[in-house]
């Protein structure tokens, strides 16, 4: 039976994206926000999740606004996810037409200091696109990703991801690859947002303690390499704006258990600043304070 629904998925997946070639990006981006409504209204346990995360990060809105934001973000996580579909048409000449750079230099600068970099951001904008855009300005990622539990998905998926050059890092074995890439020179991107269970240390977000990947911390402390924190928003012509900020770099003489604090702390609160600006660009529909600090639990 899971067989079959692997085949089902991966079949409509294919349906989509051969019709997609024939649409209009903003045609596909208006069915991505059509189909984003249809997951609030059907998928309730999430929306319940999106509202009570808004109602603790944001506690000056009303139950309105948490709503307005809520369907926003639905709307906009469907857009992107119909979005990348449309990825086979993009290359270098959509550069200045659906997609615009700010602070590339301090990409640049950071990959010349031959240490490669770590690239930081969240599930914030549209995170897909940044990295499909870095091969076609011939700074290719090496991504780290779990693999999607339909296989045939997944081999569709890491095709369109790796179609400007990008290679796909397991997740299970991240930490190792990621630093042989870093001792190349190359480019690896974390998304440091996701409850991290056990293995995070806790970092404030939103007034709260979150529990927070420390691999960015550990690998830029270990490598030296430099960290450069990236967002992308949206325009309103429906073209994207990739931003890149300048660098941060480890204390490598500094206590590590500290230093890994204090960079985990920092990256963090950056992005809690992005998201307090653009709220509905977030995925609010995420447990991401789900693991407490043992102190809370007792």
């Amino acid at each position: 039976m899971t067989g079959l629904r692997h085949l089902l998925e991966a079949s409509l997946f294919a349906l989509l994206m051969a019709v997609t070639r024939f649409l209009p990006r903003g045609m596909v981006r208006a069915a991505g926000r059509f189909a984003g409504d249809l997951g609030r209204l059907l998928d309730r346990r999430h929306n319940a999740i999106a509202l009570a995360n808004l109602s603790h990060a944001l506690p000056d809105l009303d139950r309105r606004d948490r709503e307005a934001v809520a369907r926003k973000c639905w709307r906009h996580f469907g857009e992107i996810v119909l979005d990348t579909l449309t990825f086979h048409r993009l290359g270098p000449l959509s550069i200045g037409r659906d997609v615009h750079y700010e602070g590339l230099q301090h990409l640049k600068e950071a990959h010349a200091l031959g240490k490669g970099v770590l690239l930081f951001s969240g599930h914030f904008g549209h995170w897909e696109l940044m990295a499909l855009m870095q091969g076609h300005i011939g700074l290719p990622l090496s991504i780290v990703a779990r693999p999607l539990d339909n296989p045939r998905l997944e081999k569709m998926l890491a095709t369109l991801r790796g179609s400007s050059g990008n290679t796909l890092l397991h997740k299970r074995s991240a930490v190792r690859a990621m630093l042989q890439v870093i001792r190349s020179g190359g480019l690896t991107a974390l998304l440091i947002d996701q409850d991290a269970r056990g293995d995070g240390v806790f970092a404030p977000f939103f007034g709260r303690p979150a529990s927070t990947t420390p691999t960015l911390a550990m690998l830029a402390i270990r490598t030296g390499a430099p960290i450069v924190p990236f967002l992308t928003l949206p325009g309103a012509d429906g073209s994207w704006k990739i931003i890149y900020l300048p660098v941060m770099l480890a204390d490598r003489n500094a206590e590590r258990a500290g230093e890994v604090q204090r960079i985990t702390a920092d990256c963090t609160a950056m992005l809690e600043g992005w998201i307090r600006e653009r709220p509905e660009l977030w995925l609010w529909m995420h447990r991401r304070w789900k693991t407490r600090p043992a102190s809370a639990v007792e």
